[in-house]
């Protein structure tokens, strides 16, 4: 016999205490976004404790670098003209500097050149057609490694042209009043001083009328002060 129990629908159920319905989609989400924010403030708590261990560790407050790239403050202890100040040991500087050759005498010489002192004889030419006149050479050298000077004034230069033992010509027999002259050679240098003969014979006090010199082959001697160069062989035609 059927049961005449009155038959009702399932509806939903509730839970105990919840106050008999379900909790908003919305308040879901704005627990969520909540627990979210928690997150993110315990990470950046986290790596700013680390930071500050770092830096307890290093004992400085600033970066090891500085973030704009700007230049490191010098340390006072340190001589900024001397790159190499820590290093050790320390090359010793030059009590004078590397001397340059300029190429022009050196005003500041002191010492005569003495035994420094080079002279040589030669003309322009190695032999003179008739009527030309021989241009006589005396060349001057500093052989030193030091910069010298010389009393080079007329009165101390000499210029003879011989023919075996025969004196042709002495530049002291009709020479004018000696002028003082002083030079200064560099290391290497040379200076030349020249005189055109005119092929007359000269004399002790200077005759006149003196004979021209003959053809043939001669010998130039040039002396300054005490120093006297080697024979240079010339010819006239």
């Amino acid at each position: 016999m059927a049961s005449n129990r009155s038959q009702h629908p399932a509806g939903p159920r509730t839970r105990p205490g919840s106050g008999g319905g379900r909790v908003p989609e919305g308040v879901y989400r704005r627990r969520r976004m909540i627990a979210l924010i928690v997150l993110a403030l315990v990470a950046v708590l986290v790596l700013w404790g680390a930071s500050a261990a770092v830096r307890a560790v290093t004992g400085s407050g600033e970066d090891p670098q500085p973030a704009n790239g700007g230049a490191v403050a010098p340390n006072p202890s340190v001589d900024p003209e001397n790159k190499f100040a820590d290093f050790t040991p320390r090359p010793t500087p030059s009590a004078s500097p590397r001397r340059t050759d300029t190429g022009s005498p050196s005003p500041s010489a002191s010492e005569q050149c003495g035994e420094n002192l080079s002279v040589k004889a030669s003309t322009d030419r190695q032999s003179y057609p008739a009527q030309e006149q021989p241009v006589l050479i005396m060349t001057l050298q500093n052989t030193g490694d030091t910069p010298c000077r010389i009393a080079a004034g007329t009165g101390e230069m000499t210029y003879r042209v011989t023919s075996g033992p025969d004196t042709v010509f002495d530049s002291r027999h009709c020479a004018a009043p000696g002028t003082d002259h002083t030079i200064t050679l560099d290391p290497g240098k040379t200076e030349n001083a020249r005189l055109t003969w005119d092929r007359v014979r000269t004399a002790e006090g200077c005759p006149t009328d003196q004979a021209e010199a003959s053809a043939g082959y001669y010998n130039l001697t040039v002396s300054l002060g005490e120093r006297e160069s080697s024979p240079a062989r010339f010819v006239l035609e």
